[in-house]
Parts: C-alpha cells; structure tokens; sequence
C-alpha cells in the first residue's frame, strides 16, 4: 500500500464554484483517484487560500512552507508526495511574479527532501502539478475581488517556473492547463468535469512513478 499526499488549496480541497460548498468525495478529483489506484492510500491535505509560502493578511494559517513540515510528519512515511500550489499567489495583493512563485516551490521541494526530515531514511518521490490557472471568467464572480488580469497573465507563466524546478530536483511533472482549466463560473476553481480531467491525468502519472517506488 502507498500512501500519497495530496497538499493544495482549494482545488484539491473540492470547492464548487456553483454553490459555494464542497464537491462530494466522489466528484473530487482526489476522491476519483482513491476509486483508481486501489492499492494506494490518497491523503487530501487541501486548504482554502493555501499559497507556496507567502502569508494572507486576510486568511490566517494558509502559508504552504510553514505547514509542510507538520503534514510531512503527520503522514510519515510519504511515498509520493504531490504539490498543486501556485493559484492563490497569483492574487492581486501579493504581487508576485511567477519567478518569485517558483522560488516559493523551491523552497517546499527543499524542505520534502531535507534529510532531517526523514532521519536519514529514503525521502518521498514528488510529483509537482502546475495548477489549472486562472481565466477571465473571473469576473462578475466573487473571485473578482481577489484576482485581476495580471493574475491571468502570471498564472500562464507558471508552467516555465515549475517545469525547471522539477527538472532541478528530479521530481515528476505534470502540468494541468494541458489537460483541464478552471471552470467559467468563477474562472480559478475546478467544475467536475475539470476534476475527473485531472484526475485522469493524474491516474497515468502516478502509476508510473509507482514502479519505480
């Protein structure tokens, strides 16, 4: 049995655009790849607002490089772990470059590989997943008080940022703007159609970096 933690914000937390809830277990993209990879136990670790490492002065406790260490340690031994962060730094009020974003994913790998984190033991393989992105359905949405144009622009650029950090580190890579996109309610969360996408694409890169668990 592997166990693979999934740590992401509210894409992978399951919140629907439509009614301002949570999709059910079965619709989440996490909860279809629990139906898919029968001998693998899924841990969703999604949060609302979560960033790559970056404080919300208006959302308590969503800062991904200070929480990391604690699920790692909670859910020890990882044999995957997954890291779908990037959206929620692209707000309007961090400003940040999708450079700056890259450096905060950086940060993260560095910390899920750190020897002392594991004791000297082997360290989990990590599948880094460039998130969906943001779109211009945002407007007229609720979103459109946190997310503007340059949101859409620096979440296009993502993809360079966090492709080269894969390859720095050896870790996987998938990039989910190949496969699905936000949905056009809010233009930042997944619809379900979007998850089972993703969820599709994540059944065929995890299987394959299974073997060589």
């Amino acid at each position: 049995m592997k166990t693979i933690v999934f740590f992401g914000d509210s894409n992978t937390w399951g919140y629907n655009s439509t009614t301002g809830k949570r999709f059910p277990q079965e619709v989440r993209f996490t909860g279809l790849l629990e139906q898919k990879l029968k001998k693998c136990r899924i841990i969703e670790e999604g949060m609302r607002g979560r960033t790559q490492a970056f404080d919300d002065s208006l959302m308590e406790g969503r800062n991904g490089r200070k929480e990391l260490p604690m699920i790692l340690c909670t859910h020890d031994p990882v044999d995957i772990l997954v890291i779908m962060l990037g959206t929620n730094d692209v707000k309007s009020t961090f400003h940040n470059s999708a450079y700056e974003i890259g450096r905060a994913l950086e940060r993260n790998i560095q910390i899920a590989q750190a020897p002392l984190m594991w004791d000297g033991e082997r360290t989990p393989k990590i599948l880094v997943v460039c998130p969906p992105g943001v779109t211009e359905d945002f407007k007229g949405s609720e979103m459109e008080g946190h997310f503007d144009q340059r949101s859409v622009e620096v979440s296009k650029e993502l993809d360079k940022e966090f492709r080269n950090m894969a390859g720095k580190y050896g870790c996987a890579y998938l990039n989910a703007m190949e496969y699905t996109g936000p949905g056009k309610e809010d233009g930042v969360h997944l619809d379900a159609k979007g998850h089972q996408k993703l969820a599709d694409a994540l059944e065929q890169k995890i299987n394959e970096m299974i073997i060589s668990c």
